[in-house]
Order: structure tokens, then C-alpha cells, then sequence
């Protein structure tokens, strides 16, 4: 069977997208003459499919021609070497102390640069719970969980899949992803990335995908619930992904889309045994149905969700466990049988040492001739009680506050998320589009406004709530010159803090906060305060602790009484607790 440019490779496997004779991303019409029909929809004009005229737009068959790098040691020339080798060797011996002897990751690392790669897009969650960053071509890329730690694990079976049926016969079934890994390979891997482009315009994204030979066009809207004045909706670990159909045939199709997850990050975590899966289902107002993936590690654990929610034309089934490391041949064929998965009743077995698991669930519609359908999916993750890296003392984070401590909170958070993101759009559309019409401002200013503001929710990003017997001022009441022990904005908004970056990974480093400060005070002022407070707090407070600074070599206190910190602490180390973590300078 063929049409247009797509056609059979083998009954098993579905349709393979064939990019034709050019060299992928050389020219890119097919994804121009998609974005020509499709921009200016979305966004601000909700009634109009496709995307808003101002943002980051790029074809997934693009590839960059400039190959960036970080700057590494390797990379200091000889002139500087020689004029600093007091520092370099005050350097080496502190980094071969923690990570040898401490066993920990050094706040700046030197050595081990995290890789520039020009992969990624808009990233999933609200502030303090975690994010999970998706790339520009949809894969599952980088990953926040643990406070202020980062990954950078590209987990390829993290997918959306597509399946249409006509007349009660699968017709096409492809991996809306360009990559052509090594395992799964009984999956439809290869769709060509010149049939479609993303956008992102922060706190939502954009892709459009036209199937080729198929007459349908899929339109995913990936949405975090990043709302100014809002301190509740934006504090949740959440993302949406809202599928818009047009099926532009004269014929109708029953059309599924799968979303496939790991148990886990990518990391040798996955593989540490103890993961399970479970399907669940809540029946509310509105009612959604999905899989709750439990990651049980000793510290830091959580639960991952996946979900759709049930309407009168999308029906939601489920794989509760499958496994990612082999050819993927049976849930494939799951799919590719009528569009549905089996969805077996009860839980998974725990994985055993090495194994990794991971789930599926599928939202199957009806799409009339020339008619559209949606479909509507969540991921939320739910790590509700934190340590940072010295294990001292447990953190609940900022979202519990609403939805729990106990662990239990993945299903609530779906629920909520599916039943209220609209919502959230409206918000988002109403704070942005003041600036979006103004014709005053130059369009790479609209589109850098808000998508530089991921770094808020994506910069190792904490929200924590403060017990009833926090004391900021550590009892030197006669220092603190009216300080009082507990602000009211902290007990009411939480202690929030954000890292220098995510390869400098200092919190609320106060140079750095001075020129990005205006973000906050403008949408989320409480916040500010609240940051506020927490310097105010560590002016008035003196560690006498001895340590070299590596700049000068002298021996100095780590915080002098009355002199504003660097930062407030290190996630690797104690949160709040490690005042100044920069060794370099006495500053």
C-alpha cells in the first residue's frame, strides 16, 4: 500500500515517513509551507489551529551547522595558566577532595562540563516541583527531580505514537520522533522531521506534524501552568499535551495516540530494581484514566502519572508495564491491532536488579470527515518530601501544601491539571497579550520576554514550605535589627530560591539575582519577598569556619557578620544551611 511520499515497510511495523532524495533539513519546504498555513493561529486566537505569530520556530529536520562547545580547562591558554597556577592548583586538590574523597558533585566542575547541545525546548512543570525538559524534535531530554541536580539522559521510549484506522483496518502507525534508535526496533521509528515544525512560546510549545500521504494534520500543545499572581496553580509538577486532529479526507478515521513512559530518569537508578506500575482511574467531575509508574529509591522517591482524559468521543486504554529494552514487538502490535491497548487489570511485579520497565496509555477518537477531534493527555510527577545532597533534614516542597506529603498525590494532580488547564490558557493568554499586540516592541523582544522566563521554573528551581518553628535570624535577635524570626511572607509563601545556572549551581547568588530580579517582583512578587527575607537573614549571620579561598590561597571566614553573601547554599550540600558554597573568592 502507498501514499504520497509514505508507504509499507512491513505489516508488523506500519508506515515508514521517507524523506525523499534530498539531505534532510537541506532545504526544509515542506515544514515552510506548514508554518505559512499555520502561524498565526493559537496563542491569542484560540478559534484559529496552529501557532501564534511570535516565539521560537524550527523545523525537526533542522541541523545546526555551528557546533558549539563548553568552555574546559583544557581550553585556558598557557599565558593564563601560568598566571594562575596558584589557583589551578588550589582547584585540583578541592575538586579531587570532593569528588574522591566526599564523593560528591562540585558546584562548578571544570573537568566535567555539561555538553552544549542545541536540543532542547521548552521545559515541562511549575516552580519548585521538578521539571522535566522536553527538546525541540519531542524527546524526553533533561531531567530535575532531585533539587537542583540535573541529568542529561535522552530516554528514547518516552514517545507519542500515532495510529489511524479506516473502515476498522490500521492504515498507518508511525513514532512521531526523527530518530532511528537501536532498540524498540520493531516500533516505526524515522518519521521525517521536514513534515514538521515547533514553536515555543513560553510557558506553552507547539508542534505541528502533517502525516505524509495521509491527509491529517496533528497539532501537540504542550502546556505548564506558569500564571503570574498565582501561587498555587504555578507550583505544580505537571505538563499537558493537548492533540488537535484535522482529518482533511473525505473519508471518517478512528485515530489513537499512544504515550509511552519510563519508570524512571535514565540513570542506573532505573535499573536498581524495586520500580512498579499500576493503572488507575478517578472519576470526578471530569474523569481520567492512566498509569502510576512508583520509582522507590531510598532517598528522593517519587511517583510519575500518565494520563488521558475520558469525553464523549475519546475512549483511554493502557499497557501497565512493558519492556523498553527489547524489540517493543508486543505492545506495537497491541496498538496496531485495533488501535486500543489491552489494559490489564492490577499491579506490576517490582523489577528485579538490572530491569527497566515502563508503561503506556493510549486515547483513541473518532474524527469525521473534514472535522477535527482532541485528545488530552498529562504527565505529573510527585516527589513531595526532599533532602538535599547532606541528607541533613527533610523538605516538603511548596505543592504539598495543596495536594499532600504522603506520595499519593500523581492522580489528584492529572485530575486537576486535565480539568483546569484551559483555564491556565486563559490566564496565559490574557497576561501575554498585551505585549504580543504591542506593535512598539520588535518581535525577537516578545518572543525573548517570556521564553526566558523557563529559567525560573527550570534553573534547579526550590519551593519549599517553613515549619512553625523555623527562626531565620538563628536567635541573634540583638543583630538582626528588627528581622522577625519567622516573616509572615515566609510562612505564607514558602522560602524560594533558584540557582546561578544550571553549571554553576549556587542558590540565589545576589549579583546574578539583581539584574533578574525584575521577573519576579513584576509576576510573582510574594516570591521576591520571600527571597528577600532569606539574604536579609544570612547578612546577620557569621561562620566563623576557616577555609582557603581558591583565589588568593589565604585562609578567611566563610561569612562575615553584616556583609551581604555570594549565594545561600548548594543543593549538592545543605539548603539554606551552606552559606556562600563559592570557595574562589572572600567576597
Amino acid at each position: 500500500m502507498r501514499g504520497g511520499r509514505a508507504e509499507w515497510a512491513k505489516p508488523s511495523r506500519g508506515q515508514w515517513s521517507v524523506c525523499g532524495d534530498r539531505e534532510m533539513g537541506s532545504k526544509e519546504p515542506q515544514s515552510n509551507e506548514l508554518m505559512l498555513k499555520y502561524v498565526g493561529g493559537g496563542g491569542c486566537c484560540p478559534d484559529k489551529p496552529g501557532v501564534p505569530s511570535f516565539g521560537w520556530r524550527i523545523c525537526l529536520a533542522h541541523e545546526f551547522t555551528e557546533r558549539r562547545k563548553p568552555f574546559e580547562a583544557t581550553d585556558v591558554s598557557l599565558s593564563h595558566m601560568i598566571s594562575h597556577l596558584g589557583l589551578g592548583i588550589r582547584y585540583l586538590k578541592w575538586w579531587y577532595r570532593k569528588t574522591r574523597i566526599e564523593k560528591k558533585a562540585p558546584f562548578i566542575d571544570t573537568f566535567n562540563s555539561i555538553p552544549l547541545r542545541q536540543i532542547y525546548g521548552a521545559p515541562l512543570g511549575g516552580f519548585g516541583g521538578g521539571t522535566i525538559t522536553r527538546g525541540w524534535r519531542g524527546e524526553f531530554c533533561r531531567w530535575q527531580l532531585n533539587p537542583g541536580m540535573y541529568t542529561y539522559d535522552t530516554v528514547i521510549e518516552n514517545q507519542f505514537t500515532v495510529c489511524l484506522r479506516k473502515n476498522g483496518t490500521t492504515v498507518y502507525q508511525q513514532v512521531l520522533s526523527v530518530e532511528r534508535p537501536h532498540k524498540l526496533q520493531s516500533w516505526n521509528w524515522g518519521y521525517c522531521g521536514e513534515y514538521a515544525f515547533y514553536h515555543a512560546l513560553y510557558p506553552r510549545a507547539w508542534t505541528i506534524y502533517n502525516l505524509p500521504g495521509q491527509n491529517v494534520t496533528l497539532t501537540c500543545r504542550q502546556i505548564s501552568p506558569i500564571i503570574p499572581h498565582n501561587y498555587m496553580d504555578t507550583s505544580l509538577p505537571v505538563g499537558v499535551f493537548v492533540w488537535e486532529i484535522e482529518n482533511q479526507n473525505e473519508h471518517d478515521l478512528e485515530v489513537s495516540l499512544m504515550f509511552t513512559l519510563r519508570n524512571g530518569t535514565g540513570t542506573k537508578d532505573d535499573q536498581r530494581g524495586g520500580h512498579w506500575n499500576e493503572p488507575f482511574h478517578l472519576d470526578k467531575e471530569e474523569s481520567i484514566s492512566g498509569v502510576l509508574l512508583h520509582h522507590c529509591t531510598p532517598v528522593n522517591g517519587y511517583t510519575m502519572a500518565i494520563s488521558a482524559k475520558h469525553t464523549q468521543s475519546a475512549t483511554i486504554s493502557h499497557q501497565t508495564d512493558f519492556n523498553p529494552n527489547d524489540l517493543g514487538q508486543d505492545i506495537w502490535t497491541d496498538l496496531l491491532q485495533d488501535g486500543k491497548l489491552d489494559s490489564p487489570p492490577g499491579k506490576s511485579k517490582p523489577t528485579e536488579k538490572g530491569q527497566i520497565t515502563a508503561a503506556a496509555v493510549a486515547a483513541t477518537c473518532s474524527v469525521p470527515a473534514k472535522s477535527q477531534g482532541v485528545v488530552e493527555f498529562c504527565l505529573a510527577w510527585d516527589m513531595p518530601k526532599i533532602y538535599f545532597g547532606s541528607g541533613e533534614k527533610e523538605h516538603a516542597r511548596w505543592y504539598t501544601r495543596f495536594f499532600g506529603t504522603h506520595g499519593e498525590a500523581a492522580p489528584a494532580l492529572s485530575h486537576y491539571s486535565l480539568a483546569n488547564y484551559k483555564q491556565w490558557e486563559q490566564k496565559i493568554d490574557d497576561w501575554q497579550r498585551p505585549i504580543l499586540e504591542n506593535h512598539q516592541l520588535p518581535d525577537w523582544y516578545k518572543s525573548a520576554l517570556f521564553n526566558e522566563l523557563y529559567f525560573l521554573s527550570d534553573g534547579g528551581t526550590i519551593w519549599i514550605q517553613v515549619p512553625d518553628d523555623l527562626n531565620i535570624t538563628n536567635d541573634f535577635s540583638n543583630q538582626t535589627a528588627g528581622l522577625p524570626p519567622l516573616p509572615k511572607v515566609l510562612k505564607e509563601y514558602g522560602r524560594f530560591a533558584y540557582l546561578e545556572g544550571q553549571e554553576y549551581r549556587m542558590y540565589n547568588t545576589y549579583d546574578v539575582h539583581f539584574y533578574a530580579s525584575f521577573a519576579l517582583i513584576m509576576l510573582w512578587p510574594k516570591l521576591e519577598i520571600s527571597l528577600q527575607y532569606d539574604i536579609a537573614a544570612v547578612v546577620m549571620k557569621e561562620d566563623c569556619t576557616q577555609r582557603i579561598h581558591l583565589m588568593t590561597g589565604r585562609l578567611a571566614k566563610v561569612n562575615t557578620l553584616n556583609v551581604v553573601p555570594h549565594d545561600i547554599g548548594d543543593p549538592g550540600e545543605i539548603f539554606c544551611g551552606s552559606v556562600k558554597c563559592n570557595p574562589f573568592s572572600c567576597s
